[in-house]
């Protein structure tokens, strides 16, 4: 058998090269790049220092200290991926004898000697791989036997001599294109016969999605029309990671084989989001969300944690210590059919992931296996635990594809070393193709003065690269964007052909669609005959007509059976506040069971809302015991009820960070003072708080009956909880007062309904009516929290019994809208209500093209939604 050694260029060509050998059957046949061939006569188990072996001894290197010039830069997280560029192309240089003498480079030749000292045994570095190959050379007939340099179109300086002493050793020749450079190879050179070089067009794109959208047309297009396969097809650029996930997103849609040469970003496999699911936890903190989303990619079952292990736990709670889950998982333990197996389990799990990033390696190797776990090590080692996210971001993995059967996307010097005969050149802008140079931040041009590393002649490079990229290929097409990702105007490239430009607009009608939806988008007639899209263009069509209420503006049949079962269910207030106020807006609530997700899971203040509900947990908790009889009372009970909030509330509901959430217990107690102080001196009577009626209730009640409240004749039922009710039997009164954390309205009017908003209290005057028949004055008041002293505004007497009559009045109307179908939404509302998401994004313009079908519809509400 005899030996022959073929040395080619990146991994694309690597990759293809062993397929062609084997399918050949070539037995002998050795597919090496030049490190790989200079390791292979160096003998032994020497192999090229690789990226994972090179960043640990850099780490190392740097922490060493001892710098001049780079060491108060040399703990910054980008600090080794910066030395490890520099130190590539320093080596690629074939290191210069006349080194200029400065701090930088004193500093630089010390910290790379550290790196070859520190690298293990057998792993090498090019010009220490170089100089053990060079004593081995009497070797190489029998190692290495004759060298065919195949397509390779520059080899970089310090490999140049070990080729030269090699070409005396073996028969050396070099196969590769006529732009090659290979003025120095002393061997035989053979040059690759041209292909057609026929230019097809010169596409003008509208930004870099749409360079991909038309990439793969053109690629559907050579497959489907011309019968081309997929192996010899090929799409570039000179720096693809900008087009790489809009080629990722539409090459799946398009079910096109199409293989990643430099690899697909790691952050889009499972694997990866598995990594940045732990490295968010470790960055940022527990929460319940992250750590739901860490544990539905790592099995529970990888730490004995039982499936059930959520169960019990309130969504909305941020759980950001490990206090709190303790709290929370011991409160669900009788939720979960294994006890407290879950907090045995999960607590110490949760303890190390609290401990923040310093613990990444042991919380890697914990809950980490297989891939995810490599890419979780590959990425500490390639900068500080604390960059984290940096380090996967620049990962990439293999895509899983074969080159062989594949239609190809990579960068330019790729597809340089394996050419194809029909390629697509994408980004041939300014700048982009041929790229600008960019100086070494760390081996700067002024400090070099003479020498010059070859990643300062990138431009000529990109150049190179082209050019062979064209004279191999029987056809291509070049592509360029007008506008960039972020918008900005985009020059043509040096290298642009405009004889052959051409215009390629958003909605041209391509010859084949690389998909179904890129098919319907480029043919209305069949896009059109959608389900979707015809309903889609009836409800743009129905928003702009002003003249008719369509179903597309919540108009549904009468009775329609969901409805009928949400208004049979027994009704809040806040339920029966949708209903009038916000008829669309109970339909998606309460019939379609629509809920606003928890996107927040920490906010930085609590709404008003539940600065409100907070609020009056507070008074309530005061009142549970007793009403207090002075100012002394009030403040040692809401100091103890406020500790019991500040521990339970966490627990089950989303609260501010600690030092924000323990200012807005504070407000929260002032407000709470204040409604408590405003009753002292009353003779009230009894006195209840958080008081539930229309349900079941553990423990004393003034209430009759537990039965819902009935509205008048509407046919419908209401249950709900009275922030306080002082009931005055001797008296035949009851006081009902609800507390508003808010400031009272600026208005000489008596504040009834204020359109909508304050009809809460008007019902729950209506439920103490019915539900305490002794009672023979009822008085509903709205005590505003805001002011000092509190502020209360009463409705009595007539106009009390004025407001309830209308209450049910306006329910029946509402009800009755909500049977016959004709829904549509209320007016504006004060405050963001998450249910306009599902309304037309121009809110305002659809409101006023609206506006008279919407009013004839809500005729029977209107007096409400203009009532003081």
């Amino acid at each position: 058998m005899s030996i022959h050694s073929v040395v080619v260029d990146g991994p694309l060509a690597l990759r293809m090269q062993r397929l062609d050998a084997a399918r050949e059957e070539a037995t002998g046949r050795q597919i090496l790049t030049l490190p790989l061939l200079a390791a292979r006569l160096a003998g032994g188990f020497i192999a090229p220092a690789s990226q994972e072996i090179l960043y640990p001894a850099i780490r190392r290197a740097l922490d060493a200290g001892g710098y001049e010039d780079i060491g108060k830069v040399s703990n910054l997280p980008g600090m080794p991926s910066a030395v490890l560029s520099a130190l590539r192309s320093w080596w690629d240089a074939d290191t210069p004898k006349g080194v200029p003498d400065n701090a930088r480079l004193r500093d630089f030749a010390l910290l790379e000697r550290r790196v070859r000292e520190t690298l293990p045994p057998g792993a090498m570095v090019p010009p220490d791989l170089v100089e053990a190959a060079v004593k081995r050379l009497h070797l190489a007939p029998k190692l290495l036997g004759p060298v065919t340099i195949h397509e390779v179109p520059d080899i970089k300086p310090v490999w140049r001599q070990f080729v030269v002493q090699l070409c005396e050793v073996v028969p050396v020749r070099w196969v590769a294109s006529s732009h090659s450079r290979r003025s120095w190879f002393p061997g035989k050179m053979e040059t690759v016969p041209a292909g057609s070089s026929l230019l097809v067009a010169a596409d003008v794109c509208a930004d870099p999605r749409s360079e991909v959208r038309e990439a793969l047309r053109w690629a559907r297009a050579r497959i489907a029309e011309y019968g081309i396969p997929p192996t010899e097809i090929a799409i570039t650029a000179a720096s693809p990671t900008i087009w790489d996930d809009t080629f990722l997103v539409l090459a799946r849609e398009a079910r096109l084989p199409l293989h990643f040469s430099h690899g697909i970003p790691a952050l889009a496999t499972r694997e990866g989001q598995t990594c940045a699911a732990l490295a968010d936890i470790l960055l940022r903190g527990l929460s319940q969300e992250r750590v739901r989303l860490l544990l539905a990619r790592v099995p529970p079952a990888r730490e004995n944690i039982p499936l059930d292990w959520a169960k019990g736990l309130r969504r909305s709670a941020a759980l950001t210590t490990p206090r709190l889950w303790q709290h929370a998982l011991e409160r669900a333990r009788a939720e979960r059919a294994d006890g407290d197996v879950a907090e045995r389990t999960l607590l110490p799990v949760l303890e190390l992931l609290a401990g923040g990033i310093s613990e990444a390696d042991r919380a890697g190797r914990r809950l980490l296996r297989g891939p995810a776990l490599t890419l979780w090590q590959d990425a500490l080692r390639m900068a500080p635990p604390q960059a984290i996210e940096l380090s996967l971001q620049a990962l990439r993995v293999d895509d899983g594809q074969e080159p062989g059967n594949t239609i190809v996307w990579g960068p330019a010097h790729h597809l340089a070393g394996a050419p194809r005969k029909h390629v697509r050149l994408l980004g041939l802008e300014a700048n982009a193709w041929p790229r600008r140079a960019i100086e070494d931040p760390l081996l700067t041009e002024h400090l070099l003065e003479d020498i010059r590393l070859p990643s300062a002649d990138i431009a000529d490079d990109d150049r190179m690269m082209h050019d062979i990229i064209v004279n191999q290929s029987d056809d291509y097409t070049l592509s360029r964007a007008h506008r960039s990702a972020t918008g900005a105007l985009q020059a043509a490239s040096t290298l642009w052909r405009r004889d052959q430009e051409r215009i390629v607009g958003r909605s041209a009608i391509p010859r084949h669609a690389f998909s179904e939806s890129d098919r319907l988008y480029a043919r209305p007639a069949d896009a059109g005959k959608h389900p979707q899209v015809r309903s889609s263009r009836a409800c743009w069509r129905a928003w702009q007509d002003s003249d008719s209420h369509t179903a597309h503006d919540g108009l549904v049949r009468a009775n329609h059976p969901l409805i009928l079962d949400a208004l049979a269910e027994v009704q809040s207030t806040t339920s029966l506040h949708r209903l009038l106020c916000e008829p669309l807006g109970f339909v998606w609530e309460y019939a379609l069971h629509w809920r606003e997700p928890n996107l927040d899971p920490q906010p930085l203040a609590l709404d008003h809302r539940s600065f409100g509900e907070l609020v009056h947990a507070l008074i309530g908790g005061v009142l549970r015991n007793g009403a207090p009889r002075n100012v002394d009372e009030i403040e040692i009970a809401l100091a103890d009820e406020a500790k019991r909030l500040s521990d339970a509330w966490p627990i089950a509901r989303a609260v501010p960070p600690g030092l924000l959430w323990r200012h807005t217990m504070t407000l929260a107690r002032q407000r709470a003072s204040r409604g408590l102080r405003d009753a002292l001196g009353e003779p009230r009577g009894t006195s209840w708080t958080e008081l539930a009626f229309g349900e079941p209730i553990e423990g004393p009640h003034p209430w009759t009956t537990l039965l819902p409240v009935d509205i008048g004749t509407a046919g419908i039922a209401f249950r709900g909880r009275i922030d306080r009710l002082d009931e005055d039997g001797p008296r035949g009164s009851a006081i009902i007062t609800d507390y508003k954390a808010g400031a009272a309205p600026e208005r000489k009017k008596t504040v009834v309904f204020d359109r909508g908003t304050e009809l809460q209290r008007v019902f729950y005057a209506l439920a103490a009516r019915s539900l305490l028949p002794d009672v023979r004055n009822v008085e509903s008041r709205l005590t505003y929290l805001r002011h000092e002293p509190a502020r209360t505004l009463s409705l009595v007497h007539d106009e009390l019994v004025t407001a309830i009559e209308q209450a049910v009045t306006f329910t029946t109307a509402g009800v009755e809208l909500q049977r016959s179908g004709q829904i549509a939404p209320g007016p504006q509302p004060e405050f963001f209500d998450s249910i306009s998401i599902a309304l037309p994004s121009d809110l305002e313009a659809y409101r006023r093209i609206k506006q008279r079908p919407f009013a004839q519809v809500n005729n029977p509400l209107a007096k409400l939604w203009s009532s003081p």
